[in-house]
């Protein structure tokens, strides 16, 4: 197994339940499907990456919110 790919299972220790069950579907399914690692590796940061991003936007929404008048 890749590196990345074992980086990126380490870090699911930081996601919610849910998220990091929906991690382990998308490289199940894409390592049934015959996807290469290459492949696996770019859609699994892909998915953490969105992780982050809406979990920065929601962060935004608060601050914003927390300011308003």
């Amino acid at each position: 197994m890749s590196s990345r790919i074992s980086s990126l299972e380490n870090a699911t220790k930081y996601l919610t339940s849910a998220d990091r069950d929906h991690f382990f579907k998308i490289k199940r399914e894409m390592e049934k499907s015959g996807a290469s690692k290459k492949d696996i590796e770019e859609r699994l940061h892909a998915f953490m990456w969105n992780i982050i991003e809406s979990d920065d936007e929601d962060e935004e929404d608060e601050v914003t919110t927390d300011k308003a008048p």
